[in-house]
C-alpha cells in the first residue's frame, strides 16, 4: 500500500517525493489523493493524456506501466468520471473511459463499480461509447480492439442492471428490420407469439421513417448496431487473411501450394 513501488530509492521513512518519477505521476498530480491539485478540470489535459499514454499507436511494457500508474492514481474515479458531460465531452475522453474501464476489468476489478452511482451518466456514456468509431474518419485496430472489449465486457455484464438496459436494446426485436420479408416471415412462424410485437415495431419504424429528421439515433442503433458490427467483423477478419496472404507470397512462403497444384517438383 502507501506511496512505495514507483520508483528506486532506498528505504526507510520517506515524505512525498520533491520530483515525480514519471510524467504521468506529475500529470496525477492533478487529481490524486493528497495531492496538490486544486480540483479544476481541463478537457485538454485528458486528449495530451490519451495522446501521450492510451492511444491505440502504442503498446508493450511502455504503456501498459503508464496505465498502471493512471489507474493507481485515482484517473477513472477522480479525473474522468466525475467530470464526463455527454454532450461535451472529447472523443478522447470517451475512448479514456473505455480503456481505464478495460484495465480496471483485466485486473479482476469491478470497473462498473465506478459508474454505478450516477444511473444517467452512465447512460450518456454508454451511448458515447457506442459511437466512438462514427465519430472518427478512422479508427486504428488497437483503438477499435479496446473498443470491442469493452463491448463484450458489456454485454458479459448483463447481470449489472444499468448495463443490461443499454445492452439488450441492442440485441431485441427491431434488429429483424435487417431481414429480408421472407427470413423476417419464416422467424414469425417458428415463433408466433412475437407477431403481435413485431408489428408494432414495424408501425413505430415507419413512423419515424417519415419524421424530418427520420429515425432517432436510438432506433437506428436498436435496428443495425449489432449486425452491422458483425458485418464489419466478418469483412475485417477477412482484410486480415488477405493481407497476411499476401505477405507470405512476398516471403516466397505462398509459392509452395501453386507448385504443388502444378506437379512441380520440390527440388533437392
Amino acid at each position: 500500500g502507501g506511496d512505495g513501488g514507483d520508483g528506486g530509492g532506498g528505504g526507510g521513512k520517506r515524505s512525498k517525493p520533491s520530483k515525480p518519477s514519471s510524467r504521468v505521476d506529475e500529470l496525477a498530480e492533478r487529481w490524486a489523493v493528497g495531492s496538490d491539485g486544486d480540483g479544476t478540470f481541463d478537457e485538454a489535459l485528458v486528449v495530451d493524456v490519451y495522446g501521450r499514454f492510451l492511444a491505440g499507436g502504442r503498446s508493450g511494457r511502455g504503456r501498459s506501466a503508464d496505465l498502471s500508474r493512471l489507474e493507481l492514481s485515482g484517473y477513472l474515479e477522480r479525473y474522468l468520471w466525475p467530470h464526463f458531460d455527454g454532450e461535451s465531452a472529447s472523443w478522447e475522453h470517451v475512448m479514456s473511459i473505455v480503456v481505464m474501464l478495460n484495465a480496471k476489468f483485466g485486473e479482476g476489478v469491478d470497473g462498473w463499480a465506478v459508474l454505478r452511482a450516477e444511473r444517467a451518466r452512465f447512460d450518456a456514456f454508454f451511448g458515447r461509447a457506442l459511437g466512438l468509431p462514427s465519430e472518427r474518419a478512422e479508427m486504428p485496430w488497437l483503438e477499435r480492439a479496446e473498443w470491442v472489449r469493452f463491448l463484450v465486457r458489456a454485454f458479459g455484464s448483463l447481470e449489472e442492471e444499468m448495463v443490461r438496459v443499454q445492452a439488450l436494446k441492442l440485441a431485441s426485436l427491431p434488429m429483424w428490420l435487417t431481414l429480408s420479408e421472407r427470413d423476417a416471415a419464416s422467424r414469425l412462424k417458428a415463433q408466433p407469439a412475437l407477431s403481435r410485437p413485431w408489428k408494432f415495431v414495424k408501425k413505430r419504424r415507419t413512423k419515424e421513417a417519415a419524421l424530418p429528421s427520420g429515425p432517432p439515433l436510438s432506433s437506428q442503433r436498436e435496428e443495425s448496431f449489432l449486425p452491422s458490427l458483425l458485418r464489419q467483423t466478418v469483412e475485417a477478419l477477412a482484410l486480415a487473411d488477405e493481407r497476411a496472404r499476401g505477405a507470405a507470397t512476398e516471403d516466397g512462403v505462398g509459392g509452395v501450394d501453386d507448385e504443388a497444384e502444378g506437379g512441380g517438383g520440390g527440388g533437392g
